[in-house]
């Protein structure tokens, strides 16, 4: 009898294919034969997301039947939006993914509550990421072991105390990447001994959390406090890389890590007063004011977006100037105004005192209502000169910047220095068009100049 034509491919290759595919698909290719049945019997990787053809019972029956041939699973996820009202048999199906050599675990099921000391004795896991349920506590007479081979652990939107976040770490010794974002129970978060750590992600909006961090090999540091935390940082004299948000930060701060840092992420901080970048290759900066850089030299990457949400003046131009003076390049600069008032340009041009600094590309988001800007656009190239000038606003606020640029290059505007500028290309972004039902409409332009 001859092969059909979806079986002419050997069962080791088909089984190689099924093994790329994801659970669900793989069941759906089950049905072209025998062979690709059995293929997805043995499927390495096990997906069940609720609902699971809305039935537990054939979950159940999966699980069972891994268990009885015992089946190697690599990766097992067990994800939920909701928790079901008919309770699924949670422990049992990861005892079985535990017993079977599983590598890989992620759970989510709101509102549930999940033992993890069962996971802690694996063996083979080397990646556990669990999301919006709660930790049972672990109690000390069962005992606790070292899950030596845990590499990643991933926390978010969990519920734990602070013993069991203690008593979990240290049953972790070895991770190198840990995630723990918007948990909550807790109030302080200690990484004091973890040997080989190098990437770590703390993300908080609970109110007055400690956060201590004492680990010579971390490299890689995110962390956003919403301005209601502390951030202690001893002993990183590795660290290459900062993110940090909502954080309350002072020089010593960064002087204490500035020294081994390569790149450097700021976000809405408060109470810094200058950035050393002496020895940073990348520096990204988001916030209300206008950062005062200590730049000795060129960054690879330099990305600066301002919110400015108060009315302006002639000394926030003259401070937006000064910054982009230091800067030795300056690629992209992005802006956000909510309001327009007149500016005082006798005030602005009496702080001209270099050159005005090039920007290869300036993007200017205008939220305001009205269509008059006599005078920002006036400030805005008085401070610097964008190869390309990106600006979002109303159709009437465009009309003004039109009619001013105009204006501007009849009255030979020169910035006091005889520059000549010209306009060479106007653009109309129509991707950028967004509608809102409450706003005008918002629409993207692109104005190339030649300095």
């Amino acid at each position: 009898m001859e092969r059909s034509t979806i079986d002419i491919l050997p069962e080791c290759l088909i089984e190689k294919v099924v093994s790329y595919l994801s659970f669900e698909d793989a069941a759906k290719m089950s049905i072209l034969s025998k062979t690709w049945l059995r293929s997805w019997f043995t499927h390495p990787n096990i997906e069940f997301k609720y609902p699971y053809r809305g039935n537990f019972e054939l979950v159940d029956t999966i699980m069972n039947r891994y268990r009885d041939e015992k089946i190697p699973i690599d990766k097992f996820e067990l994800s939920y939006s909701y928790y079901p009202q008919v309770s699924p048999p949670i422990d049992k199906w990861l005892y079985i993914a535990l017993q079977n050599g599983v590598k890989y675990i992620f759970f989510k099921i709101p509102d549930s509550s999940l033992s993890i000391l069962t996971i802690l004795t694996a063996k083979s896991l080397t990646e556990l990421v669990v999301e919006c349920c709660t930790l049972m506590p672990i109690l000390f007479s069962n005992g606790v072991t070292n899950c030596n081979s845990l590499r990643k652990l991933s926390l978010t939107r969990v519920k734990l105390d602070e013993n069991m976040l203690q008593t979990l770490l240290n049953c972790c010794p070895l991770i190198v990447s840990f995630i723990f974002d918007y948990c909550w129970g807790f109030k302080k978060i200690e990484l004091l001994n973890l040997q080989k750590i190098k990437s770590v992600s703390i993300k908080s909006r609970e109110q007055n959390k400690l956060v201590k961090i004492q680990a010579p090999t971390l490299e890689h540091l995110t962390y956003d406090g919403y301005l209601s935390g502390k951030l202690d940082i001893v002993e990183c004299q590795n660290l290459k890389s900062l993110d940090i948000s909502h954080v309350r930060i002072s020089d010593e701060f960064l002087q204490n890590l500035i020294s081994a840092l390569k790149d450097l992420k700021i976000q809405f901080c408060e109470g810094e007063e200058e950035i050393d970048s002496s020895n940073l290759e990348s520096l990204e900066y988001m916030g209300y004011k206008i950062p005062k850089l200590k730049i000795a030299r060129e960054l690879k990457h330099l990305k600066i977006n301002l919110q400015c949400f108060s009315s302006l003046k002639a000394a926030w131009f003259c401070n937006l100037r000064k910054l982009l003076s230091n800067s030795m390049s300056c690629p992209e600069i992005s802006v956000d105004f909510s309001k327009c008032n007149e500016i005082n340009l006798t005030d602005l041009q009496l702080h001209q005192g270099v050159a005005t600094p090039k920007v290869d590309v300036l993007n200017v988001n205008c939220t305001w209502r009205k269509g008059e800007c006599p005078t920002f656009l006036d400030a805005l190239l008085l401070s610097c000169h964008p190869r390309r000038l990106n600006i979002r606003s109303t159709s009437a606020t465009f009309k003004c910047f039109i009619n001013r640029l105009i204006y501007m290059k009849n009255m030979s505007f020169d910035d006091n220095r005889s520059q000549s500028w010209h306009l060479v290309e106007l653009q109309l972004n129509r991707e950028g068009l967004s509608i809102r039902p409450d706003m005008p409409y918002y629409i993207e332009y692109s104005f190339l100049f030649d300095w």
